[in-house]
């Protein structure tokens, strides 16, 4: 009982705001009629029967697989090449100019170039997600790496731990906070990158359903795909707040400790 009285208040805590929104928008489209911005009755009809039935298979499903595909790509690369990079100090310093190059080009200026070289499919979707989304993680990975506690390095050194369990127990741990908050930032730029993604040369998903509601006037749709990409940006975030939560739960009770030790 105790349990479900918290989760009802750290419910109403987060709502409320949110809550208050949704009612002022409708008060506010509903009484003004503007074609641009069309009550959020309608706005609502259009999302239900836009994603809810019609297009759920054939255009949101694609987008959401091709966000997944790319977040892991660069999960993978940025994990691999940030240990590399971080574990060897000189090769990090010699690679940072050409890094900092790469990063400095956003994601959305290669859709030309990815089109060139990949075609209008998937792949070339979810590549572009993933070149956008690698850096987060790989600098956070670096930087994790190159924070390690030089006490614990110090103590696997002393147990001549083999180099794969010394990277699997005490480097990745060591990093993990550093290389999921670089992966947070991944997850929202990738809800970005799914839109500049499938706003050229694509026949199918939520940015082109969107472009084309906007060529076609039809005011409501457009609104009714922004609907979705912002509840699957909201939904994404919880969803890797409780993976992160999992992951790094000795952490998070490390802090906790920590701060109930401070003096007041």
């Amino acid at each position: 009982m105790n349990r479900a009285l918290r989760l009802l208040k750290a419910a109403a805590h987060e709502l409320w705001l949110p809550a208050l929104l949704v009612a002022a928008v409708w008060l506010v489209t509903v009484r003004r009629h503007s074609f641009f911005f069309p009550p959020l009755p309608d706005v609502l009809r259009a999302f239900r029967e836009l994603w809810l039935f019609d297009r759920l298979g054939s255009d949101a499903l694609p987008s959401v697989l091709n966000l997944i595909a790319g977040l892991l790509l660069a999960a993978v690369l940025g994990i691999g090449l940030g240990l590399l990079l971080g574990l060897a100090g000189g090769l990090n310093d010699a690679a940072r100019p050409v890094l900092e190059f790469l990063r400095a080009v956003p994601g959305i200026a290669l859709v030309p170039v990815a089109l060139v070289l990949l075609g209008t499919g998937d792949g070339m979707k979810a590549a572009l997600i993933a070149y956008g989304t690698v850096w987060p993680v790989l600098l956070g990975t670096v930087d994790g790496v190159r924070s390690l506690d030089p006490t614990v390095v110090a103590m696997a050194d002393s147990y001549r731990l083999p180099r794969g369990q010394r990277l699997l127990r005490v480097v990745l741990p060591g990093a993990a906070p550093q290389i999921l908050a670089g992966a947070r930032v991944s997850v929202a730029l990738g809800v970005v990158l799914i839109i500049a993604s499938e706003y050229t040369a694509s026949t199918h998903g939520i940015g082109y359903l969107q472009l084309q509601s906007q060529r076609t006037f039809d005011i409501p749709e457009m609104w009714a795909s922004l609907l979705l990409l912002g509840i699957l940006g909201h939904a994404s975030n919880l969803a890797f707040r409780a993976l992160e939560l999992r992951l790094l739960r000795w952490y998070t009770g490390q802090r906790a400790a920590g701060q109930g030790d401070s003096p007041a």
